[in-house]
């Protein structure tokens, strides 16, 4: 291969993992939407805007619900740290 060649394909291999590093793997189908068109997909919900502890405010958003699998992780998540903050009181 000629040295222009391989300065080439490099220059061009790295602009393409630029470019796909850039990218999302994959697009919420809830970003973007306004209010009604959200209330209308039953993946998404409304978020109303509100202000943060610092002050700062945020608007409303239309966001994913979560998945059942990770729904039931956190369940199960918090049935663990539930059971982990109970004192069984000792029999002496």
């Amino acid at each position: 291969m000629k040295k222009s060649n391989i300065v080439v394909s490099f220059t061009t291999a790295v602009t393409l993992c630029m470019t796909l590093a850039s990218q999302p793997i994959y697009a919420s189908a809830c970003k973007g939407l306004e209010a009604s068109n959200c209330a209308a997909n039953s993946s998404c919900s409304w978020i109303n805007g509100y202000t943060r502890k610092d002050g700062r405010q945020v608007k409303s958003f239309c966001r994913a619900k979560p998945s059942s699998k990770a729904s039931s992780a956190m369940k199960k998540s918090s049935a663990q740290s539930a059971l982990g903050k109970t004192k069984i009181p000792s029999t002496k």
